[in-house]
């Protein structure tokens, strides 16, 4: 008489194609079987392995479920918060990004104005100062 296995993880038989060595009738028995092994080992970080089992005792589906406290939560504000501040403090004022208010400064900086001052450029041979032409795009010389 030939014994047949039964799976570790469903209960049901399977031939198995290997020698001894098979305890699962498939991949995925033994994929959720080590998944579920390893949420039973790990019970103390708040995961928990749930089956839905239907009426004839099959397993459908194991999930993990997180438990949320508001200390953990409370943690978490306060490190995101202590992060942006230390943040904030140590990124120089020129690295930082530029804000909506920023650009409508310059916008009412330069509006009304075609030519803007060009600073670290030098004077021409004849003396003219540089300025940025808005409606060009170019650097022209202008007397002032």
């Amino acid at each position: 008489m030939k014994k047949i296995p039964i799976c570790t993880h469903c209960g049901e038989e399977y031939i198995p194609k290997r020698r001894g060595v098979q305890k699962f009738c498939s991949n995925s028995c033994r994929s959720r079987y080590w998944y579920l092994k390893q949420n039973n080992n790990n019970n103390n970080n708040g995961i928990k392995a749930l089956k839905v089992v239907s009426e004839n005792n099959d397993m459908i589906q194991s999930t993990p479920s997180e438990k949320m406290s508001w200390a953990g939560f409370g943690n978490a504000v306060t490190g995101a918060g202590a992060a942006k501040i230390v943040s904030d403090l140590l990124t120089p004022e020129y690295k930082k990004p530029a804000t909506k208010k920023d650009i409508q400064e310059i916008k009412s900086l330069i509006s009304g104005v075609r030519y803007l001052p060009v600073n670290n450029a030098e004077n021409d041979t004849y003396g003219r100062k540089p300025f940025y032409d808005i409606e060009t795009g170019y650097v022209v010389y202008l007397y002032q």
